[in-house]
């Protein structure tokens, strides 16, 4: 789940996913609004479905490795150039 397989799409990878957030994210947001960015995104370019439980694993991967951070409700993209 975490990396594209011959059995997973790379479009249902946490890697992907959690790429995809991070583009959406210039700035600070809810989950709520990210998860309706990303169901747009998927209707527009015709990507597979992910369910909310994986794009809210996504989230965690995120925070985990340090790509994020939340304060008070709201998400931040951590700039790490």
């Amino acid at each position: 789940m975490l990396v594209p397989t011959k059995n997973l799409h790379e479009d249902k990878s946490i890697i992907k996913i959690g790429a995809r957030i991070l583009l959406f994210m210039n700035s600070p947001q809810t989950v709520s609004s990210l998860w309706d960015q990303y169901k747009r995104f998927q209707e527009k370019n015709k990507c597979p479905n992910i369910k909310f439980d994986t794009f809210l694993l996504t989230l965690d991967f995120l925070y985990i490795v340090g790509a994020i951070n939340q304060s008070k409700g709201i998400l931040r993209r951590v700039r790490n150039d």
